[in-house]
C-alpha cells in the first residue's frame, strides 16, 4: 500500500457512473447468456469472468472511498476501456441466440441498393499496393483512437474526462448489445475464397492481418462501430483538443473507406454507422446525466447526515 501513503481519506461510499454502466452491461449480457444457454456451450468461464470484474469494481470503489488518490481515479476511469476488447470478442459467442447469421440478407440489400457488392468491387478497382497500404493504415489507426482520444481529454480536461470516458465506454456497450442481438459477420467472413481476400501490400496490411488474426472474430459488422465510434472521437477531439481533431480527421476519413475496402463491412454497415452514431451518443449522454444527477443527490444527502 505504499502508493497510498500520505493521501487524504474521504468519507462516504460511491460508485462512479462508469462503474454503474459497466455493471449494467455485465448483468444484461449475463442474463442474455442465461436465456441462450440451450444454444451455448461452456457458459461457466463467462460467468466467472463477470464475477471477477464485479469484485474488482467494488474493490477499487471501496479503496478509492478510503483514499483520495489520482492513481485510483485513473484506474477507475480507464478500466472499462481495457475491458472493451474482451466484451467485443464475446459478442461472437452470444450473437446467434435469437437469430442465425443475417449476412445473406445484408448482402442481398447491398446488391439491391448498389447493384453490386461494394466491398468486392472497391478492392478490385483499386488494387494498387500504395492504395491498399493507405486503406490498411487508416483501419489500423482505429485500434489506437479510443485510448488516444480518452487519454488526451484526461490530460487536457480532467473534470470533463469522466463524462467523455463514460460516453465512449457506454457507446461501445450499446453497440455490443446490438451485435449480440443481430449477428452480421461482414464480407471478410461471409464470402469465401478469393472474394474474401484483398491483395497483400506492405507493413500496415501485415499489421492489420496480424491484429485480425489474434483479436478479430466473426461478429459486429452491423452497424459499423468503427465508423460510429470514430465520429464520436472526432466530436470529442474537436470539443476538447482542436490539434487532435486535425490530426485524426484524415484518419477517420480513410477509416470510413477502409472498413469497406478490406471487407470488414458492407457499405450499408457504414451508412448505418453514420446514422447510429449521434443516436448512441445521445443515449450515452442521457445515461451519464441521469446517473451523475443521482450520484450528486446521494453525495449531498451523505454530507447532510454525516
Amino acid at each position: 500500500m505504499k502508493l497510498l501513503n500520505g493521501i487524504k481519506k474521504k468519507n462516504g461510499y460511491n460508485l462512479y457512473p462508469i462503474d454503474i454502466a459497466t455493471i449494467i452491461y455485465i448483468l444484461i449480457s449475463a442474463i442474455y447468456i442465461c436465456i441462450g444457454s440451450a444454444k451455448l456451450e461452456n457458459e461457466t468461464p463467462h460467468f466467472i469472468i463477470r464475477l471477477a470484474i464485479l469484485v474488482f469494481i467494488f474493490f477499487i470503489a471501496f479503496i478509492n472511498d478510503k483514499y483520495d488518490n489520482e492513481i485510483l481515479k485513473f484506474i477507475r476511469n480507464f478500466y472499462p476501456i481495457l475491458l472493451l476488447s474482451y466484451f467485443y470478442g464475446e459478442t461472437a459467442y452470444m450473437n446467434n441466440i435469437i437469430f442465425n447469421n443475417l449476412d445473406p440478407y445484408f448482402a442481398h440489400i447491398e446488391q439491391l441498393i448498389f447493384g453490386c457488392q461494394v466491398s468486392i468491387e472497391f478492392s478490385k478497382h483499386f488494387p494498387q499496393k500504395w492504395f491498399n497500404e493507405l486503406m490498411n493504415f487508416g483501419y489500423f489507426s482505429y485500434y489506437f483512437l479510443t485510448i488516444i482520444v480518452c487519454f488526451v481529454v484526461y490530460l487536457t480536461n480532467r473534470t470533463k474526462s469522466f463524462k467523455v470516458i463514460f460516453i465512449v465506454a457506454t457507446s461501445f456497450y450499446i453497440y455490443y448489445i446490438i451485435f449480440s442481438l443481430f449477428p452480421v459477420v461482414g464480407p471478410q467472413f461471409y464470402f469465401k475464397g478469393a472474394l474474401a481476400k484483398i491483395p497483400d501490400a506492405y507493413f500496415f496490411r501485415d499489421a492489420v492481418k496480424f491484429v485480425q488474426k489474434i483479436g478479430e472474430v466473426p461478429t459486429g459488422a452491423f452497424p459499423s462501430s468503427h465508423v460510429g465510434m470514430a465520429l464520436i472521437f472526432l466530436y470529442f477531439s474537436f470539443k476538447y483538443s482542436i490539434k487532435l481533431f486535425y490530426f485524426i480527421l484524415p484518419l477517420v476519413v480513410i477509416l470510413c473507406f477502409a472498413t469497406v475496402y478490406i471487407k470488414a463491412h458492407y457499405f450499408v454497415d457504414v451508412i448505418a454507422g453514420i446514422i447510429s452514431s449521434p443516436i448512441i451518443f445521445s443515449l450515452s449522454t442521457l445515461a451519464y446525466n441521469k446517473l451523475e444527477k443521482i450520484k450528486t443527490k446521494n453525495d449531498n444527502l451523505l454530507i447532510k447526515y454525516q
